[in-house]
């Protein structure tokens, strides 16, 4: 069986990645959001933020059953990073005025807990499944990243200088150390891209979620 390397995925992933839906794309992009709706954005996704390192613990159990020590090793260590970035996702909707208290309460829209759902359900997959559809979450973060930093500065009043509201976005700008994990690990293409277009519906529909609560859902189709 012919395999490749994830990087061939790159151009697909970045031409059908988060910043081509509508909630970043228009509305955050263009500064057409109000307080409340980045407060319910940050409600919203959280659901998804909280969920990662248990995501990834799936793609660790995996390797741990082929014997790949090493690369388990590596899993771990973003296992710790991603538990960490919860936190810093509290301090960006502290930054809003979301209490933890509320955050930790909030009951996600159903199209929120399915697209987690699914995206946990490809990581109990094969060791290539998990790690497919985690390169397609991790691959557009710093340019995620970097727009969402520009929007909060141009649109929002927030400037670099209020740190919690930077903070979980400055630690995404690079994650070249998770792409490197992930790129260890050769695919078969045919099963690579059904599972990269899997994980980016997925991860479409938390943004959908998004948009539901919102109140312009219509929009986004």
């Amino acid at each position: 069986m012919s395999t490749i390397s994830l990087t061939q995925l790159d151009s697909y992933i970045t031409a059908n990645g988060l910043l081509t839906h509508y909630f970043y794309e228009q509305k955050w992009n263009n500064g057409e959001l109000t307080k409340d709706e980045l407060a319910l954005y940050a409600k919203e996704y959280f659901h998804l933020a909280k969920a990662v390192p248990g995501i990834v613990s799936r793609v660790k159990s995996r390797a741990q059953e082929r014997g790949m020590t090493d690369l388990v090793v590596e899993i771990e260590k973003n296992i710790k990073e991603e538990t960490e970035h919860i936190d810093l996702w509290k301090k960006f909707a502290s930054s809003l005025g979301v209490t933890e208290e509320e955050i930790e309460s909030y009951e996600p829209h159903k199209l929120t807990k399915e697209a987690v759902s699914e995206l946990e359900e490809l990581a109990n997959g094969d060791l290539e499944d998990g790690v497919t559809a985690m390169y397609a979450m991790e691959l557009t973060l710093p340019e995620v990243s970097k727009t969402k930093k520009e929007g909060l500065c141009k649109h929002y009043d927030m400037p670099e200088s209020n740190t919690d509201a930077h903070v979980y976005f400055d630690e995404h700008l690079n994650e070249e150390e998770h792409f490197s994990v992930w790129r260890k690990i050769q695919v078969d293409p045919l099963r690579a891209m059904h599972i990269t277009k899997a994980s980016l519906r997925s991860q479409h529909k938390v943004l959908d979620g998004v948009c539901e609560v919102s109140g312009f859902c219509i929009a986004c189709s």
